[in-house]
């Protein structure tokens, strides 16, 4: 999103649709553009907090997973050790 102010105390905002990359030109009134920041903000936090919850939940997955394997000595250190072509390419 890219916005300018135009000469009549407008904001001219341009907005791209993310799922056909269409442009599109807007004007907006500097009270719209507080809306519009507003909302922005909010949409952020909810996109911030199901990333947040999506990762907690694949590490508790991940941990429910991992710490049987290790008490049962399925898993080992070496498991996680770089492979030969690791090693040689880094």
């Amino acid at each position: 999103m890219r916005c300018e102010v135009q000469q009549d105390d407008s904001v001219q905002v341009e907005l791209r649709c993310t799922d056909c990359l269409t442009l599109l030109q807007v004007p907006f009134t500097r009270t719209e553009m507080q809306e519009l920041d507003r909302c922005e903000a909010a949409f952020r936090d909810e996109i911030v907090a199901a990333y947040e919850r999506s990762v907690s939940e694949s590490m508790e997955a991940l941990a429910a997973v991992l710490v049987p394997a290790l008490e049962l000595d399925l898993v080992g250190a070496d498991d996680f050790a770089p492979t030969q072509r690791e090693r040689r390419a880094g």
